[in-house]
């Protein structure tokens, strides 16, 4: 059985041309965030879904919010919504919500009694913004 990554990305998104240009800037942020896990530790691992609304209709959530967790890898889903008035930020929506997500993981760590911070993560998304 393969021990999920300390940290990953993914996206919820529809295929239209503003949306693809989305899908590229995940998948580098996420290509970037393979680059630089490898040596980090953490006890909680983290998944972050970005959620970028579709052409027509809102999404369901703003900000973020905890999606599933697996106790057995303590792997846990965080899910991020782009708000729609950033949709031509890119990069830095994604590194805020990001961020934001971490906090997220954070709080949920802390409530379960299994961290008291996720320095490791955080230390990636430093890199990431530098």
């Amino acid at each position: 059985m393969t021990v999920p990554p300390v940290l990953s990305i993914g996206a919820v998104l529809d295929p239209d041309p503003v949306r693809r240009a989305w899908r590229a800037e995940i998948a580098t942020l996420g290509t970037q965030i393979i680059g630089l896990r490898d040596s980090v530790e953490s006890v909680l691992r983290l998944n972050v879904i970005f959620h970028v609304p579709p052409a027509r209709e809102p999404l369901e959530f703003a900000g973020v919010r905890t999606g599933r967790f697996q106790r057995r890898d303590s792997w846990l889903q965080v899910q991020a919504a782009v708000p729609r008035d950033q949709l031509d930020q890119g990069r830095a929506t994604l590194l805020r919500l990001l961020s934001e997500a971490i906090d997220e993981a954070e709080r949920f760590g802390q409530r379960k009694g299994l961290v008291e911070r996720l320095d490791g993560i955080r230390g990636i998304l430093a890199m990431l913004d530098e």
